[in-house]
């Protein structure tokens, strides 16, 4: 994932995750939208659109740092529709606020 990318700094700017980690993730904070504009959604696009609300597990593969300093956390996932009877399954950066640890115990290891 990073053959692209030469890292010659001493703390690293990027970090594989070997084996992939378990993390919950924040769909409102991993996939920010602006709401639904001008009136209220049709039942359709409700049973039938994709519900990224809520906190559903996932796996990390890797972090990188930002030119902001932040860290981003490529995670697989599932995103379900509002109905529940299908599902998209994803791999993306999403910011480390959107992640945590299972347990409870805050934010993964970096």
């Amino acid at each position: 994932m990073f053959e692209y990318w030469s890292d010659g700094f001493s703390a690293s700017l990027r970090r594989v995750v070997d084996p992939p980690q378990p993390v919950l993730v924040d769909l409102g904070l991993a996939i920010p939208t602006r709401g639904h504009l001008g009136g209220t959604a049709t039942m359709r696009i409700k049973a039938g659109g994709l519900h990224v609300a809520g906190t559903v597990p996932g796996l990390l593969y890797a972090w990188a740092r930002t030119t902001e300093g932040t860290w981003l956390g490529l995670v697989g996932f599932a995103i379900v529709t509002g109905n529940r009877r299908g599902r998209v399954e994803v791999k993306q950066w999403c910011d480390a606020a959107a992640l945590s640890r299972p347990d409870g115990r805050g934010r993964p290891r970096r």
